[in-house]
């Protein structure tokens, strides 16, 4: 049985970060630690007024803790991080993995090509220093532009992604994989890249007339879990687009619901 440690905020209203990453790894029988970097009131998504407490420094007690108590972990899953100050305990938190434990980064940073609100430059140029010490990052197409520096597009051709993953890689980790590619206007997907092997991954389902805040943290815990079960790439990312596009037809159908997908409904029905 795998243990992982999430780092990332709390939400408490939204159905994102590790309201989101809790329950999905636990179905697929990872033991889950979490340690949050932030509590928000609700997510950045279409909220405003939202509330936020920085946890920077109870991190560090908690960590300090771990250590005097020799807790380790097979995984650490990174997502929003809104203090730079964090991520260099992120990156001593490497101490900690048992061998052969991998650092899972999901630069939680941006979209639609533009940083979340309350994130800046300081943010960017952090994450870059954590990527540079990842095994497997998990980033979108946003994301993937402000870590290698470049203009955000929406046009990219199959050929520029597979640049974009093999640049991603020269930053540091053994793994790319790319959410949000898109190869005709039909359809959406993810693009992985294996630094040792060459191997590209490709998979792309229908895309849908709507988006939910929330999907790209359900993806990514998705197939950090399958991952620890022994899926193979592949399977993974397959798996992982088609869960999403069901839970957005879950949700499409209530007016109410704008805020999230209802992932918890197709969930219990593939676990």
């Amino acid at each position: 049985m795998s243990k992982i440690v999430s780092v990332q905020d709390i939400s408490c209203y939204g159905q994102c970060s590790l309201t989101v990453a809790l329950p999905v790894l636990s179905a697929y029988g990872v033991e889950t630690a979490i340690l949050p970097s932030g509590i928000l009131s609700t997510h950045t998504g279409g909220f405003t007024g939202f509330t936020f407490l920085d946890l920077t420094e109870e991190m560090a007690k908690i960590i300090d803790h771990w250590k005097k108590e020799n807790i380790t972990f097979d995984g650490i899953y990174t997502g929003y991080i809104g203090d730079a100050r964090q991520f260099d305990m992120i990156k001593d938190m490497r101490s900690m993995l048992n061998p052969g434990g991998k650092l899972y980064v999901d630069p939680a940073m941006a979209d639609h090509g533009k940083l979340y609100p309350a994130l800046g430059p300081e943010i960017v140029e952090g994450m870059k220093s954590l990527v540079r010490e990842a095994d497997i990052i998990l980033p979108n197409i946003t994301e993937a532009a402000f870590l290698l520096g470049e203009d955000y597009r929406e046009d990219m051709k199959r050929d520029e992604y597979i640049e974009m993953v093999k640049r991603l890689a020269d930053l540091g980790p053994e793994t790319v994989i790319l959410t949000g590619v898109s190869t005709d206007p039909t359809n959406i997907g993810a693009m992985s890249y294996v630094k040792s092997t060459g191997d590209i991954t490709e998979y792309y389902a229908q895309r849908q007339e709507k988006s939910y805040h929330g999907t790209g943290d359900i993806f990514s815990s998705l197939l950090i879990g399958k991952l620890l079960n022994g899926s193979s790439m592949y399977d993974t990312i397959k798996d992982s687009c088609d869960f999403i596009v069901e839970c957005i037809k879950e949700t499409d159908s209530d007016p109410n619901h704008p805020y999230g997908v209802k992932f918890e409904k197709v969930l219990a029905r593939n676990r």
